[in-house]
């Protein structure tokens, strides 16, 4: 028997029989590859969400616009143009039909006058002179028909009695003849005097603006003397008639239709854009511009402001709807944008709950803000302006206003 067997059992021996149990695997290592799959998902899904989101799922921005009512006594803008403040006779020169010195002229520009109010005087001294010499010359010439008228009496007296020849009467009737021409040549010449007097006193024809002056105090009209750019040799002054202040507008010819006579217009002068001015049309003229493809329209101010319009400064002018519209209880107006046009008929897109709906109108005149719907729209509407091609019924939209 060995020694070992002997001692007894080996450790070593023991430990050999030892059975060996693995290991258990940590708990939370067995449901790893499921939280991996779970956090995959749910990126996956919020990729797939947010891309969605960004095409099909994003509702279609538009750009909107409320569609708005007036009524009938604010008639609706038809046109607005852009034009000059004039006068009625645009501006009068005055001036005279003689030479000399001007003595007086107590005007300046930007006076109004009045309907003879004196403008300027001229030296008339020697055109007085020339005067008196007519009505002396006038006198002369009567004296002398009246000893004609006598002598021609005698000699028709003699005639009949035989003692003068007939020569001789027609030589004395001759003679009352030519003095009577010469009276009246002498009368002529005193109505020629007396008007170039007149001359020398200017005054105004109308009630007016005072423009600009060619002459001034001192100055000698003359034809070969220097006067103001603008100004003939004998002009004095250029007035502007204030009784009848116009404002002129160059209308585009595919426009002129919506223009009448009498038609009221909002006149705004560019300097004072607060201030607005009730006109109408007073005249369309009959030719048009080939050039520039317009036609001129003049409109007269109701009530002018003479301290704020003034002849040349430009001005705003606004066509309204003729009286023959008043009548009309309510306008609703869309803008043009919105409408489409699909053969005869127009279409606009309504926007309610946040999605878009078609709907038919019937369309009716174009103004400067819109044009009329005569059915289909009550007026409040959020409308869609220049509506997408591929926009459908029922699509989710979101708005923007203009």
């Amino acid at each position: 028997m060995s020694e070992g067997s002997a001692r007894g059992p080996n450790i070593r021996d023991i430990e050999s029989l030892r059975i060996e149990r693995p290991a258990a695997p940590p708990q939370k290592r067995r449901f790893a590859p499921v939280a991996i799959a779970l956090v995959l998902a749910l990126v996956i899904a919020a990729g797939g969400y947010a891309i969605y989101a960004r095409t099909l799922g994003r509702p279609l921005s538009v750009q909107t616009a409320i569609v708005s009512v007036k009524s009938g006594s604010q008639p609706g803008v038809l046109l607005t143009g852009s034009g000059y403040v004039v006068t009625q006779h645009k501006y009068i020169v005055i001036g005279t039909k003689i030479l000399g010195q001007i003595v007086e002229e107590p005007i300046e520009e930007g006076q109004h006058v009045r309907n003879g109010d004196l403008l300027a005087r001229i030296d008339d001294r020697d055109y007085q002179a020339q005067l008196h010499q007519a009505i002396a010359d006038r006198d002369l010439a009567a004296a002398n028909v009246k000893l004609k008228e006598a002598q021609a009496a005698r000699t028709r007296e003699l005639f009949r009695n035989q003692a003068v020849s007939r020569d001789q009467l027609d030589i004395a009737e001759n003679a009352l003849a030519v003095a009577q021409a010469e009276l009246r040549r002498a009368s002529g010449a005193i109505d020629y005097a007396r008007f170039n007097v007149g001359q020398c006193v200017i005054t105004s024809p109308i009630d007016g603006i005072v423009l600009q002056k060619y002459r001034e105090l001192g100055d000698t009209i003359n034809y070969g003397g220097n006067i103001q750019a603008g100004g003939g040799s004998t002009d004095i002054v250029q007035l502007a008639d204030t009784t009848d202040m116009r404002a002129e507008v160059d209308i585009n010819e595919t426009d002129i239709a919506k223009v009448m006579m009498g038609q009221p217009v909002a006149v705004i002068p560019d300097a004072y854009p607060d201030k607005s001015f009730a006109a109408f049309v007073a005249k369309i003229y009959p030719e048009a511009d080939r050039q520039k493809g317009t036609v001129k329209v003049e409109v007269k101010l109701r009530d002018p402001d003479l301290r704020i319009i003034k002849p040349e400064m430009s001005a705003k002018v606004t066509f309204m709807a003729g009286e023959g519209h008043s009548s009309v209880a309510r306008l609703v107006i869309v803008p043009k944008k919105a409408i489409i046009t699909e053969g005869a008929a127009s279409v606009v897109w309504v926007v309610r709950d946040g999605a878009a709906y078609r709907m038919a109108i019937a369309a009716g005149r174009e103004f400067q803000d819109g044009v009329e719907v005569r059915s289909g729209l009550d007026g409040g509407e959020m409308v869609i302006v220049e509506p997408p091609s591929d926009l459908k019924g029922g699509s989710r939209v979101a708005t923007t206003g203009p």
